[in-house]
């Protein structure tokens, strides 16, 4: 049942973005629509949220892109801290062992704690770094933007996301989005038993719109995506992008993920099936278990057109 929207979640959802949905639902040309008004999206709203845990959780952030050792004003700067919250951050984490402070050189690194959490994480999503390696290996043969979601309630959040360079994406970690109007969320709706989809369908008017009373158009379009293989299209905040979209094989816990390829629509459309082929043959190269002991794969650089 869809949870009614008031008070302060409405407030919430009228000062949301607006994304553009491009070939998913919508057709072949942008439809601008608002962002979807879920309780799932209130409840992830950072006034509801540990300030202090999330900046704990951006220095541990901070220290995985920067890969080598910091002092506390490198952490203060990169975050937009102040010098006094940074310390403080810094030192909390240290009580508790999860970073070490070199007392000569007066840096901060990740403590051999942290080793635990990413032998466990990195069994559970299929082993031996290779998520991240398909992500790379990705970012490198395409020049495009990849990212990984996993379905929360009716939308979908954003996981994770890597770039190539001077390329921004529009969503960090954590972003809510519309399962029904993406192309990632589309990727693993196909995958699901009819009947748990039209059951969605009959509740999410607030993303479908008309097209609830048409739940078989909507059938149809997911037996268009099994076919081929991936979802094409998507949402995005710029009207001149989309995604390429498939399901990843289940991870640990039981977690379901969808793999985007996220770029300029008219380069995305001319080189669709391309894409589509080369992230396939990716994806199963390198995920599955053979790939361990397998030739990396190689593949031909993509010319990205320039906007």
């Amino acid at each position: 049942m869809v949870v009614p929207v008031t008070g302060e979640a409405k407030i919430v959802i009228e000062q949301a973005s607006v994304y553009y949905s491009f070939g998913v639902i919508n057709g072949d040309e942008p439809v601008k629509i608002p962002a979807v008004p879920n309780i799932s999206e209130v409840l992830l709203n950072e006034r509801h949220l540990s300030k202090s845990a999330l900046r704990a959780l951006d220095v541990l952030d901070f220290f995985a892109d920067r890969q080598s050792p910091a002092r506390a004003t490198d952490v203060a700067h990169a975050l937009g801290l102040g010098p006094s919250t940074a310390d403080q951050l810094l030192k909390t984490l240290v009580s508790r062992a999860y970073l070490i402070f070199d007392v000569r050189q007066k840096r901060y690194h990740p403590s051999p704690r942290l080793l635990r959490f990413s032998g466990f994480i990195d069994k559970a999503y299929y082993g031996g770094h290779r998520l991240q390696t398909l992500m790379q290996t990705l970012v490198d043969a395409t020049h495009l933007s990849v990212s990984v979601s996993t379905p929360f309630g009716r939308l979908m959040q954003l996981v994770d996301v890597l770039n190539p360079p001077d390329t921004a994406y529009d969503g960090a970690p954590g972003h809510l989005f519309s399962l029904f109007n993406s192309a990632a969320g589309n990727a693993l709706l196909a995958d699901w038993p009819i009947r748990t989809v039209r059951a969605l369908i009959a509740q999410s008017e607030d993303q479908l719109g008309p097209l609830v009373a048409d739940p078989d158009k909507f059938c149809r379009h997911l037996n268009e995506i099994r076919s081929h293989g991936h979802a094409f299209g998507g949402l995005s905040m710029e009207v001149e992008k989309c995604s390429l979209a498939v399901a990843l094989p289940e991870a640990g816990f039981g977690t379901e993920l969808s793999l985007s390829l996220r770029g300029p629509i008219k380069w995305m459309k001319e080189n669709r099936w391309r894409l589509a082929a080369m992230l396939e043959e990716t994806v199963s190269a390198v995920l599955t278990p053979a790939a361990e002991h397998s030739t990396p794969v190689e593949q031909k650089p993509f010319q990205v057109l320039k906007a």
